[in-house]
């Protein structure tokens, strides 16, 4: 009796020391078996989310199939609308591939030749030339004049009238030496020799204002104008092909429409950009005649001491 109580202290010991495994044990059980609950519902969820897909997936695969025939059935009617070629046929489109643009030329109007197709610009250059070396010789208005009788208008015509004729008969010389002596053919004499005259009194009364605002000065700017003229006028070269300040000055330069005028009218080309070129020409005439009857006015009543007392060169 005595050894079996021995047997059952040392039996309650051992389990007693077992005890606080064995409550480990099962506080491990406990919180294995709530994660396999959770796993478990992630799972079903998982397994929810992977039916679905698989559905799609399906629906996408039936698509491409059916996209996949319309492309076959596609291709196999485009290779039948393809045309047969022949021989002909392939080198019209060989053609076609190594030059796909066409380029057609047309011409408004002809020169005829090198010379000709110089003529307007040289027409025009010498009704400037004309008119500034015309300047150097005679002045453009008379100040004694002014202050004899004080009729600015009247002096400013007759200052302007003078050289202007001088310039009618010069562009009547000119024409015939064109026309007969070098042979050259005009479409429109009459209107050329209209135009010429226009462009040479239009030139008189620009270089002759020069004169009366700035005197030698006026002068020596006349000169400076003829050269610029001799770029911008576009009758060497296309005005195209100039620096924009320099195409600018084309526009605004009296003689691009004096060389485009005469061309026109030459030529046999645009009447109507022929009427506008006159118009123009007209405008630069009546400005400058205006600007010089308002300087000759107010000479009229000022007199400063270059008028008292001119300069020799001018």
């Amino acid at each position: 009796m005595q050894t079996g109580s021995a047997q059952v202290s040392s039996g309650a010991a051992q389990l007693s020391s077992a005890a606080p495994a064995l409550t480990n044990g099962i506080a491990r059980a406990a919180s294995g078996s709530s994660t396999l609950a959770s796993k478990t519902a992630e799972a079903a969820t998982g397994a929810s989310s992977l039916s679905s897909g698989i559905g799609k997936l399906d629906s996408g695969a039936a698509s491409l199939v059916s996209g996949s025939t319309k492309l076959t059935s596609g291709l196999n009617d485009g290779v039948k609308q393809i045309p047969a070629t022949t021989a002909q046929t392939r080198d019209k489109q060989a053609t076609a591939i190594s030059d796909p643009v066409s380029i057609t030329d047309s011409s408004i109007a002809s020169a005829g030749n090198y010379g000709a197709g110089l003529a307007p610009f040289f027409i025009s250059l010498a009704a400037w030339i004309g008119m500034y070396a015309l300047f150097l010789i005679i002045k453009p208005i008379s100040k004694r004049a002014l202050t004899a009788i004080k009729a600015p208008g009247r002096i400013t015509l007759g200052g302007w009238l003078a050289p202007a004729v001088l310039g009618v008969v010069q562009m009547l010389a000119l024409f015939a030496i064109v026309k007969f002596a070098l042979g050259f053919e005009v479409h429109n004499w009459p209107g050329m020799i209209g135009l010429m005259i226009l462009a040479s009194v239009t030139f008189a009364a620009i270089i002759g204002l020069l004169n009366v605002i700035l005197g030698s000065v006026g002068q020596f700017l006349g000169l400076v104008l003829m050269l610029i003229q001799l770029v911008t006028a576009g009758g060497t070269f296309p005005w195209q092909t100039l620096p924009a300040p320099l195409a600018a000055l084309h526009f605004a330069l009296p003689m691009s429409y004096a060389v485009d005028g005469i061309r026109q009218l030459m030529y046999g080309g645009n009447m109507a950009a022929a009427g506008q070129d006159a118009g123009v020409l007209a405008l630069w005439l009546l400005g400058a005649l205006l600007l010089t009857f308002l300087a000759a006015s107010r000479m009229t009543r000022h007199r400063t001491m270059r008028d008292l007392r001119p300069s020799l060169i001018g």
